[in-house]
């Protein structure tokens, strides 16, 4: 069986969750007998690289790097670069290598099955009679109008695919709901397949980097991410606990973030760590908890990420993390000021980190790459 995958996810992201999933799903896929095929020429992807899932891939080219031929030359010349470059009529801030690489391979038609990887349709015309599976792993920009515009590109997008599409998966049963519920889309043509738990290296030593406790919050931090209401309640937990810090991974602190952990007298216990693996596993393992205040997630791969790390996971009691984490973390409403907090303390007076702990190993053993991989497989066999 032969499946086509396209290039947008792992040209969109170095890093993140859904071309994490892609890859960790196209390396099973390959290990079951399936031949999967990647249309990319060029990408930054660590995923692609790590599996070594396109072995020639090149590094992404952009056309404001060949307009400065890859030379820092002056604050702003990126944004000057795009506007000069959209008066002349690329639109398209990277160059369109691997959309041309991915159209070749759909036209010569040596795939049973085709999956797009986001959400541009350019494939359409392409197709001929073949089918086409795609995922949708949230659906927050419905959800959450207020972040974004009505034009939002996976917004008109996902209306324009789903009914179109052979079949859907989705990672969650909260995710299959609401878009049965947005969309007019029939409950029998998706299917819920989670994601796996990381397949880390069991030798790795661990050696803690951080010498005091803290709690943990990884990743974007923007909108729904809640993380406002999350400082909001981590002044009142430093304010009892002055041992107790805050550490942040993902990108640097904006301004409007540095004056607001100022105003909130967090300026000396907030701390950021850019995170690659074995960093984040570390942070993992030696925070007193992961804390997961956002509104809304397709899934919460940090969940599985601090369970295989033996971290105790604090999460708002909203969207799937139930359904995700069932017993293994502490719940908290995150609509309700001071409820964190309260949560907090009970958790770090109590000293049952190892009874969490020991929940959230058994809570992983539910999860696997290999069974998501062969529920896909079968799901593209359907249509061979």
């Amino acid at each position: 069986m032969r499946i086509l995958f396209d290039h947008q996810a792992f040209e969109m992201q170095r890093i993140g969750g859904v071309s994490r999933s892609y890859a960790e799903l196209i390396s099973h896929l390959r290990d079951m007998g399936c031949d999967c095929t990647i249309g990319i020429k060029e990408s930054d992807n660590v995923y692609l690289r790590e599996k070594n899932l396109v072995p020639k891939t090149k590094p992404l080219h952009y056309w404001h790097d060949l307009l400065f031929e890859g030379k820092k030359l002056f604050k702003g010349q990126r944004t000057l670069a795009r506007k000069a470059l959209g008066l002349m009529g690329h639109d398209n801030d990277c160059l369109q290598i691997n959309k041309e690489y991915c159209i070749k391979l759909l036209k010569k038609q040596r795939f049973d099955v085709f999956e797009p990887t986001f959400f541009d349709s350019f494939f359409l015309p392409y197709l001929k009679d073949k089918p086409f599976v795609m995922t949708v792993h949230d659906m927050i920009p419905e959800l959450f109008p207020e972040f974004f515009p009505k034009d939002d590109f996976q917004i008109v997008q996902k209306k324009k695919l789903c009914p179109l599409a052979s079949h859907i998966h989705v990672p969650s049963e909260k995710t299959k709901e609401d878009l049965v519920n947005i969309l007019p889309i029939d409950p029998e043509k998706v299917s819920v397949i989670p994601h796996g738990r990381p397949e880390y290296d069991d030798t790795f030593l661990f050696q803690p980097i951080v010498d005091f406790p803290y709690l943990l919050f990884v990743g974007e931090r923007d909108g729904y991410k809640n993380f406002s209401a999350f400082l909001g309640e981590c002044s009142t937990v430093v304010k009892r606990f002055s041992e107790i810090h805050i550490v942040c991974t993902g990108r640097d602190f904006n301004e409007k973030e540095k004056k607001e952990i100022g105003e909130l007298g967090l300026g000396e216990k907030v701390i950021h760590r850019f995170a690659d693996e074995s960093v984040l596993r570390n942070l993992y393992h030696f925070a007193v908890a992961f804390v997961f205040p956002s509104a809304y997630e397709g899934f919460g791969l940090p969940i599985l990420e601090a369970f295989a790390n033996d971290c105790p996971v604090m999460l708002n009691n909203a969207s799937c993390f139930p359904e995700v984490a069932g017993d293994a973390a502490v719940y908290f409403d995150m609509n309700r000021k001071g409820d964190m907090y309260e949560k907090f303390v009970a958790l770090y007076m109590s000293g049952l980190n190892n009874e969490m702990i020991q929940k959230g190993r058994t809570r992983l053993e539910k999860y696997s790459w290999n069974q998501s991989a062969e529920s896909l497989k079968n799901i593209y066999k359907s249509f061979v």
